[in-house]
């Protein structure tokens, strides 16, 4: 019985101090984010920046964000939201848009993975949110981008964060959102065809903006 004490008090205080190495051993990381990498005129889309409402930023506490309004050549809307954390340890972790949508009055109808197809023949795992709120329907595609490529869920983003500090990588990471309506005579693969026309035009302007190299 006192080795088995011995051996979990010796287990306790080596991982009290392995998360004290881990915190204040972390990189920095070494290059910047550009989001004026992407464009605000592409294929036919003529975008604007956007900001929210200032107390929107103090609950994100991103490091760097960039929202924009596009409109297609048919006057057709869509919002891209991109924000840059540079550590997720000191009270910043990403926010997910499953925990703070309901906040909002939104009701999450359907969520599932979607694979964008990208010019390369790869393709993008992201997630598609089918929304509602009283007659408003609206789908958001979101993702994660770390220093280990694109992640999807948030138990894998967590996992990712102590991955990259124990291989003392830096802990920095994007979330990216794309929002359009649903319009009363579309289909719901109808607005997914929309959606992707514009992630296919954006997203390799969107991997230079970050500074994960991927």
């Amino acid at each position: 019985m006192r080795r088995q004490v011995y051996i979990a008090s010796a287990l306790i205080v080596i991982s009290g101090l392995l998360s004290i190495y881990l915190r204040y051993s972390e990189r920095v990381p070494g290059q910047t984010v550009m989001f004026d990498q992407i464009p605000l005129e592409r294929n036919g889309y003529a975008g604007e920046e956007q900001w929210f409402a200032e107390y929107s930023y103090d609950i994100l506490k991103a490091d760097t964000t960039t929202l924009r309004s596009y409109r297609s050549q048919n006057g057709e809307m869509l919002w891209l939201f991109v924000a840059y954390f540079q550590s997720q340890k000191y009270g910043s972790q990403i926010h997910s848009p499953r925990h703070c949508l309901p906040g909002g009055g939104w009701r999450i109808e359907r969520h599932e993975r979607f694979d964008l197809p990208l010019d390369d023949g790869t393709s993008k795992e992201m997630n598609r949110l089918l929304l509602r709120q009283r007659d408003r329907k609206q789908l958001m595609f979101y993702w994660f981008e770390t220093r280990s490529g694109a992640v999807t869920g948030e138990f894998a983003l967590k996992w990712n964060l102590m991955t990259n500090s124990l291989m003392l990588r830096p802990t920095d990471a994007a979330f990216i959102r794309l929002d359009l309506p649903v319009n009363h005579s579309e289909t719901l693969e109808t607005t997914t065809a929309r959606a992707v026309n514009f992630l296919q035009a954006f997203h390799a302007d969107i991997e230079r903006a970050l500074p994960f190299g991927n």
